[in-house]
């Protein structure tokens, strides 16, 4: 799956307080995921008919039926469209002024 080594620093909050920090998390083998994902289709087929209730992309899905996953260093210029803010900085560096 392609991927993009994190940057960012992480801060854990506490449970009860989500506004005070914990602790800092060290980012060391700490990767952000990207899209596109591929698997066979099989694979994924069966993954997401086993699907957990708490994956979020399918390489966890394909995680979760015990099979390895590789990490593909990419760009983080490959953008992930989630949020509203995601469309609006895709559209920004597209040069989009809707």
């Amino acid at each position: 799956m392609p991927a993009v080594p994190l940057s960012d620093t992480l801060k854990q909050a506490f449970g009860n307080d989500p506004s005070r920090i914990e602790h800092t998390v060290s980012r060391v083998g700490l990767w952000r995921a990207q899209t596109p994902q591929g698997f066979p289709r099989p694979v994924l087929e069966r993954a997401h008919a086993a699907a957990p209730a708490d994956a979020t992309d399918d390489a966890a899905l394909v995680e979760a039926l015990g099979i390895p996953v590789r990490l593909v260093p990419d760009s983080s210029r490959n953008l992930k469209i989630t949020t509203p803010d995601d469309l609006a900085l895709a559209e920004l560096l597209a040069g989009d002024e809707r």
